[in-house]
């Protein structure tokens, strides 16, 4: 099927995408050179087709990029967007954060939602998008050790352990990451038929 430049400098973010892309016979690379892109506020989608076009111009390459976020109703959908970097700091340091503006919701009304916008663009010109998304609630404390972001403070709906107890398998079979990747696939295979 042919190779795809992955725009992320975020290895554990990388290992999840290249294992989704492996299983559909695509090898996922990351890129020789720093993604010198600065993310916007306006919307996900805006945000991974700015990573990727900015790889495709610079390598000529078919290039993925990934932009998601945590969207949590109580709190109006913060952090959204900006779920990334919301405070300065680690993914430690943003889920005490995102904790600490939940202290006082109630279990029931700590639903969540991640949304994940996956866009390739390509060196013949164009880009194809996909969406996915999946529900749950926020933890009262980080649970598990697996994953990154906001994986410990998240239990996906069905489930009673957060995304960081969960094995990698576990997670990219239900993930909104790879719900997106697999939309944008099927129209990629499509295309390069």
């Amino acid at each position: 099927m042919g190779v795809i430049v992955v725009a992320t400098g975020n290895v554990a973010k990388f290992k999840e995408i290249k294992e989704i892309l492996t299983r559909h016979g695509i090898i996922a690379r990351m890129p020789d050179i720093k993604i010198d892109v600065r993310e916007g506020v306006v919307s996900y989608e805006e945000n991974a087709k700015i990573k990727a076009s900015y790889l495709t111009s610079r390598l000529g390459a078919d290039a993925l990029g990934e932009d998601s976020g945590i969207e949590v109703p109580a709190l109006g959908g913060f952090p959204v967007v900006i779920s990334a970097r919301f405070i300065e700091g680690s993914d430690r340091d943003r889920n005490a954060a995102l904790l600490e503006k939940m202290k006082h919701i109630k279990s029931e009304d700590r639903k969540a939602v991640f949304k994940a916008y996956v866009v390739i663009t390509l060196k013949d010109g164009g880009y194809l998008t996909g969406y996915g998304e999946l529900g749950g609630r926020i933890t009262m404390k980080p649970e598990g050790n697996n994953g990154f972001g906001y994986d410990p403070i998240f239990i996906p709906d069905g489930y009673d352990r957060s995304l960081a107890i969960l094995s990698g398998d576990e997670k990219n079979t239900i993930s909104h990451r790879r719900k997106a990747i697999e939309a944008v696939l099927g129209q990629y295979v499509k295309y390069r038929v």
